[in-house]
C-alpha cells in the first residue's frame, strides 16, 4: 500500500529484477526500464518482420512472431537476469503464421493463442508447436486484440467488424460473452489488470483509453481525446498504463511510449521515442502470477493433463478440456484421440476471404477434420478424393483448379492454362479423373486426370449452353450431370439439367421445365436421386435417375439464394449466398436447423463421406488398360487422350498429334523425352508413360531408380507409402502391394495389430465388433473382457499413435 492509501506498489522479488517494459518493433524487441531508459536489444536481420510477442517469466523465456514475404515463424529466447536475450531458437508450428497480427501466450500451459486476421479465427497451438486447432472462427469479421488470464481461465479479444466488440471465453473457448458491445468502434489493443480482474483497451476511431471488470460491468473511461488518438499497443503495471502511440498518421515511423496514471488522466508523459514500436508488454513477476498447480500439468506419461493431443485450461486453472488434431475425434473418456474410421464431415467454401472450412455434423462438437484452405478469392466449386484425402476446389476469379489434403499438406495448383469461370468441378474417384464446367465463351465440360491434370485434360462437350454450373459424376453407371443457367426466362428458353455419358457422346436434356438457376447438383447413389436446388425460384427439388416423379422437396423462407447443396441419408444441407447461412433439412419431419452463420458470401458445400465413393467400373484396374484417360461408359469404358493427342489404332495408346507445338527445352525441374514433350521430373520412372513414347519409363533409365525411405517400390517403378501395403486397395495396380508374398513378410508397427491375412489396421480397431481386418481375425472369440481391457491400455497409452 502507498502514502495515498489508494493504490499499490508491486514488490520487487527477486531484488536485482527489476520491472521492464518490452518492447517490438519491425526490426528489434528492445528491453526498457519503467523510466524509459534501454536496458538491451535483441536485434537482428533474421528478426525483420517482428508482428507480435508475449512472454512467460517463470521460464525467462520471451517468443515472438517473424513474417516476411515467403515465411512466417515463432521464435523464443532467454532473458537473463540482466534483462539480456540470450539462447534464440524457432519453433516448429503445426500451422502456418503469416497472418497472423496478435498473440498471447498462457503461461501456466504454454499453450500459444493466435489471432488470425485474414481467415478471420483465433487458434491456439501446443507449447511445442506441433499440435494447433481453431478455437474461435464464428462471428468474427475483424479480430484484432487478445490477452488471456490463465488463472482465471479467461481469454478476452477484440472485433470491430459488422459489430465492434470486446469479448470474453474460457481458454478452451465455450462460454463465449460480449462484454462490451456499444459506444465502441475500432477496438484495437488490450490488456488485463490480472490483481483486480479489469479490462483496459483502447479505440483508435473514438480516442479513447476504457476499462471495464471480467464481468462487464463498471465500465468508465480513463482517458479520451488528442493525447490517445494513435495508439497501438497497451500494458498496464501498479498505477500506469503503458502504451505504443504513433505520433500522427503521415510519419508512420515515429512512435512515443506513453506512461499514463490510470487514477489521474492529467499525469500522462512521453518517455521516449523509438521508430516502427508496436506490440508492449510489462516483464515482471507479478504481471504473470504463477499458481501451485493446475489440471495442464503433466501426467506420469509426460501428456499435458492426461490428454492425448492438447491440453486447454478452460473456466479456471483447477480444470480442463483436451481437444484432438485436425481429423481426430475425442473418445468418450474425455483425454484420448483417435482417428475415425469412415470420416463424415461438411466442407465449404466462402467469400470475403476466400476460405474452405470443415465442420462437424454435430454443432455442438469440437472435432476438427481438416486443416481449412486459405489464400483463395472465390472458391466456388468443391468436391473431394477420399483415398487420398484430398480437397480439390476451384478458385473462380483466380482462373484456377487446385487441391490441398485434409491435414493441410500437398496444397498445389493443378490446372491454370485455359481456365475461364469454373463453377463446377466433380472428382471421378473410380477413373481417378476429374471434370469441370468452363462457362468461358466456348462453354464446355472438361476432364483431366487427378495426377498430371495440365497434360491430360481434354474437351469432351462444347457449345449448346448458356452458363454451365453444377456437375456430378455417376461412375457406377457412367453417366454424367450438369446443370445450365439460363439469364431470363423466356417462352423458349430456361435453365436445364443435361446428362451424357461420361466420355461425352450420348448427350441428352434431362430436366428443363420451370427451371432457371438450378445450383448445387447431388446425387443419391443409393435411391438413384438427384437432388438440385434452383437460386431464382428459391426452393429444393428431387427427381429419379430414370426420369420420373420430380418434386420440389422445400421451398421455404430459409432459402433465399441457395447455392451449394449436399445429401447425407434423409438429411439435405445447402449454403446461402445471399445471408451467409448453412441450413440442415429433415426430408422425414421436415425440420429445418439453422448450422452456421457465417460473413456472405458461401459457395460450393459438400459432404465429406468416403463410403460415397465406392464401387468399381471397367477403369478401376490398371486404368482400364488406358494410357491417358479412362472414361467410363455405361456397361464398360472408352480410352480418351488430351486434347493434343490423338489416339492410336489400338484405342488404348496416345500419341502427340503432329501438329501439335512441343518445346526443345526443357525447364529446370522437368525431364525432355525422346519426342522432345516435357514432363514433371518426379513423374519419370514412375510406371506411367507421360512421355507417351514411353522414353520416361525405359529399363535403362529406370534400372536404379530408388523410392525414398518411407515408401514402397512396385515392380513397375511406382512409388507409394508404405503405410499403404497390405491394406486392401490395389495401390501398385497389379496387386503386388496386396500379395500373400509382400503381406507376409510385411511387419505392422508399433501402433497396429497384424491380421492372419497379413493385414495391419490401427490399434484401437481391435475388438470392436467390427471385421476390420476382412478376415474377421481383430474380432475372435477372445475378445472378452481382458483382451478389452488390453485394448483400452493400447489405446490410452500408445503415444505414438495418438500424436
Amino acid at each position: 500500500m502507498q502514502p495515498d492509501n489508494k493504490s499499490c506498489k508491486a514488490k520487487n522479488e527477486p531484488a536485482d529484477r527489476p520491472p521492464l517494459l518490452l518492447i517490438a518493433n519491425f526490426q528489434s524487441i528492445l528491453a526498457l526500464y519503467l523510466n524509459g531508459t534501454t536496458v538491451s536489444t535483441l536485434d537482428s536481420d533474421e528478426n525483420n518482420g517482428t508482428q507480435t510477442f508475449d512472454v512467460i517469466y517463470d521460464e525467462d523465456s520471451i517468443c515472438w512472431v517473424t513474417i516476411s514475404e515467403t515465411s512466417s515463424e515463432l521464435k523464443c529466447a532467454m532473458i537473463i537476469k540482466t534483462g539480456w536475450f540470450t539462447n534464440q531458437r524457432i519453433i516448429t508450428m503445426a500451422q502456418n503464421l503469416h497472418n497472423v497480427e496478435q498473440m498471447a501466450i498462457d503461461w501456466l500451459s504454454g499453450n500459444f493463442y493466435f489471432v488470425d486476421r485474414i481467415s478471420d479465427r483465433i487458434f491456439v497451438c501446443s507449447r511445442n508447436g506441433n499440435i494447433c486447432i481453431t478455437l474461435i472462427d464464428l462471428d468474427l469479421h475483424n479480430p484484432k486484440a487478445i490477452a488471456v488470464d490463465p488463472t482465471m481461465g479467461k481469454l478476452f479479444f477484440t472485433d470491430y467488424g459488422n459489430i465492434a466488440k470486446v469479448e470474453r471465453c474460457d481458454t478452451d473457448g465455450m462460454n463465449r460473452t460480449r462484454i462490451v458491445d456499444s459506444n465502441i468502434e475500432q477496438p484495437n489493443a488490450l490488456t488485463l489488470d490480472l490483481v483486480n480482474k479489469l479490462v483496459y483497451w483502447t479505440d483508435v476511431y473514438l480516442d479513447y483509453i476504457e476499462m471495464v471488470d471480467y464481468h462487464g460491468k463498471n465500465r468508465h473511461t480513463i482517458i479520451q481525446g488528442r493525447d490517445v488518438r494513435h495508439l497501438y499497443g497497451l500494458t498496464v503495471f501498479e498505477n500506469y498504463l503503458y502504451a505504443t502511440s504513433l505520433d500522427n498518421l503521415t510519419s508512420l515511423h515515429k512512435v512515443s511510449i506513453l506512461q499514463i496514471n490510470r487514477f489521474n488522466s492529467t499525469d500522462i508523459q512521453s518517455l521516449t521515442r523509438l521508430v516502427n514500436a508496436r506490440a508492449i508488454h510489462i516483464y515482471h513477476k507479478r504481471a504473470k502470477p504463477t499458481v501451485r498447480n493446475h489440471a495442464c500439468e503433466a501426467d506420469p506419461y509426460g501428456k499435458p493433463g492426461g490428454c492425448s493431443h492438447i491440453c486447454l485450461l478452460s473456466s479456471s486453472y483447477k480444470t480442463r478440456t483436451c481437444r484432438c488434431r485436425t481429423g481426430f475425434s475425442l473418445a468418450s473418456d474425455g483425454r484420448s484421440c483417435k482417428k475415425p474410421k469412415n470420416e463424415l464431415f461438411l466442407f465449404y467454401g466462402k467469400g470475403r476471404p476466400g476460405i474452405i472450412r470443415g465442420m462437424d455434423l454435430n454443432t455442438k462438437a469440437s472435432d476438427e477434420y481438416m486443416i481449412q484452405i486459405e489464400s483463395l478469392v472465390n472458391p466456388r466449386a468443391l468436391d473431394f478424393h477420399a483415398e487420398t484425402n484430398y480437397i480439390y476446389f476451384a478458385d473462380t476469379t483466380s482462373f484456377l483448379i487446385g487441391r490441398q489434403k485434409i491435414d493441410g499438406t500437398g496444397r498445389e495448383t493443378i490446372l491454370k492454362d485455359d481456365i475461364d469461370n469454373v463453377e463446377g468441378i466433380a472428382v471421378d474417384w473410380i477413373g481417378n479423373n476429374l471434370y469441370w464446367t468452363n462457362d468461358g465463351h466456348r462453354k464446355t465440360i472438361n476432364v483431366a486426370r487427378l495426377e498430371k491434370a495440365s497434360q491430360s485434360k481434354k474437351t469432351i462437350i462444347e457449345g449448346e449452353m448458356s452458363h454451365p454450373r453444377g456437375i456430378v459424376l455417376d461412375p457406377l453407371n457412367g453417366w454424367i450431370y450438369w446443370t445450365d443457367w439460363e439469364e431470363a426466362e423466356t417462352e423458349d428458353s430456361g435453365g436445364r439439367i443435361e446428362k451424357a455419358w461420361m466420355d461425352g457422346s450420348n448427350r441428352q436434356i434431362f430436366v428443363t421445365s420451370n427451371m432457371l438457376w438450378p445450383n448445387g447438383l447431388s446425387l443419391d447413389y443409393d435411391a438413384s436421386m438427384l437432388y438440385w436446388c434452383d437460386a431464382y425460384y428459391d426452393h429444393i427439388e428431387g427427381i429419379y435417375l430414370n426420369g420420373t416423379d420430380r418434386r420440389v422437396i422445400y421451398s421455404g423462407k430459409e432459402l433465399n439464394h441457395p447455392f451449394g447443396l449436399s445429401h447425407y441419408r434423409n438429411y439435405i444441407f445447402w449454403t446461402d449466398y445471399m445471408n451467409g447461412s448453412i441450413f440442415q433439412l429433415d426430408m422425414v419431419t421436415k425440420d429445418i436447423t439453422l448450422l452456421r452463420s457465417e460473413r456472405p458470401p458461401l459457395f460450393g458445400l459438400q459432404m465429406y463421406d468416403a463410403e460415397k465413393q465406392q464401387g468399381d467400373n471397367a477403369c478401376r484396374v490398371n486404368n482400364g488398360g488406358c494410357s491417358i484417360l479412362c472414361l467410363a461408359i455405361p456397361g464398360g469404358r472408352v480410352c480418351a487422350c488430351a486434347d493434343d493427342q490423338y489416339l492410336d489404332k489400338n484405342n488404348a495408346t496416345c500419341t502427340v498429334s503432329p501438329d501439335g507445338v512441343l518445346p526443345h527445352l526443357c525447364k529446370p525441374g522437368e525431364f525432355q523425352c525422346e519426342n522432345k514433350r516435357c514432363i514433371q521430373e518426379r513423374w519419370k520412372c514412375d510406371g506411367d508413360n507421360d512421355c507417351l513414347d514411353g522414353s520416361d519409363e525405359m529399363a535403362g533409365l529406370c534400372f536404379n531408380h530408388s523410392c525414398p525411405a518411407d515408401q514402397f517400390k512396385c515392380q513397375n517403378n511406382r512409388c507409394i507409402p508404405k503405410r499403404w501395403l497390405c491394406d486392401g486397395a490395389n495401390d501398385c495396380g497389379n496387386n503386388e502391394d496386396e500379395s500373400n508374398q509382400t503381406c507376409s513378410a510385411w511387419t505392422c508397427q508399433a501402433n497396429q495389430f497384424s491380421c492372419s491375412n497379413g493385414r495391419c489396421i490401427p490399434m484401437p480397431w481391435l475388438c470392436d465388433r467390427e471385421d476390420d481386418c476382412g478376415d474377421k481375425s481383430d474380432e475372435v472369440a477372445s475378445c472378452g473382457t481382458n483382451v478389452y481391457d488390453l485394448k483400452l491400455t493400447l489405446y490410452s497409452f500408445n503415444i505414438q499413435y495418438m500424436s
